[in-house]
């Protein structure tokens, strides 16, 4: 795992130098600017522009990295975020062993090695903590993610149909979990 602030330096499988580090609370303003360009996008995340500030989401995600609780690591190129991975772990006793992950990856930074890099540093701290199992929710065309997740010891759950509304159409959820103590070397 990820110990130091500075992170670890890593190179994109097209040549492009990246560090791999942990997520500071001062990186909630960059993290949700990453958020509202992907979310621009249409495509990779439910929530529709301008349905969050990014003030309020900044303020969201610099509270949930001072969370000793959960994981934020990000992927940071020349200064700037490009990617990055959150778990929330439930301080719920009946769901505390649940860490849900999600990722968040810059166009123009996908398909080379950043999502594999940021899952299995989620994979090694959801090990340490000893979690029990890693959840996460997937549009069922997002064959790119999909592949990531499944080569990481992701298995498929199941479908929830329709289950969000984006513009006029639904889109359902493909539910994928990790279990750390079936994927031990």
């Amino acid at each position: 795992m990820i110990l130091t602030g500075s992170g670890e330096a890593k190179t994109a499988r097209d040549g492009r130098r990246w560090i791999l580090r942990p997520g500071r609370p001062t990186d909630g303003r960059a993290l949700a600017h990453l958020f509202a360009l992907v979310r621009d996008e249409g495509r990779w995340l439910i929530t529709t522009p301008g349905a969050v500030s990014e003030t309020s989401e900044a303020f969201w995600i610099s509270e949930l990295i001072r969370a000793s609780e959960s994981l934020a690591l990000v992927a940071e190129a020349d200064g700037e975020i490009i990617g990055n991975v959150l778990i929330s772990v439930d301080r719920g006793r009946a769901t505390e062993h649940i860490g849900v992950l999600s990722i968040c990856i810059a166009d123009g930074w996908r398909d080379v090695g950043i999502g594999t890099a940021l899952v299995t540093g989620a994979q090694d701290w959801a090990r340490e903590r000893g979690l029990g199992k890693i959840s996460l929710g997937v549009f069922p065309d997002n064959v790119r993610a999909i592949a990531v997740y499944e080569r990481g010891g992701f298995v498929r759950e199941g479908i929830r149909r329709r289950q969000y509304r984006s513009g006029d159409e639904y889109r359902d959820e493909l539910l994928m979990a990790w279990f750390p103590q079936e994927s031990m070397p």
